[in-house]
């Protein structure tokens, strides 16, 4: 575990944040396992862009935070945290692949 995933996380929530997300392609490619032909909220860099401003969109006070996350787990490839957006807080898992890249993100609540 090279960078921490921890950091990976909050990198992809700051990208999430800004509006005009520059950064959002970039934490992406680093960052984020691409999965094709499976049913996911996007495919694409730009398929996820469009889904992240479309969320943003008329809710430009309302940030994506980590409330807690749990301490990191080196022989597990999950990190769970809890993830604060629009006065509402949710149990999110985050499981990585093995090169340390979000593969997928699930809501336990």
């Amino acid at each position: 575990m090279s960078t921490s995933r921890k950091l990976i996380i909050e990198k992809f929530i700051i990208a999430v944040n800004d509006p005009k997300l520059p950064d959002l392609d970039s934490v992406l490619e680093n960052d984020v396992q691409k999965t094709l032909n499976s049913k996911i909220v996007y495919n694409n860099i730009q398929e996820a862009q469009e889904y992240y401003i479309k969320e943003l969109d008329g809710e430009s006070t309302s940030q994506w935070t980590i409330v807690e996350c749990e301490p990191e787990d080196p022989n597990s490839n999950t990190l769970r945290a809890r993830i604060s957006h629009n006065n509402k807080t949710a149990d999110t898992v985050y499981t990585f692949s093995p090169a340390d890249k979000i593969q997928r993100i699930d809501v336990i609540n």
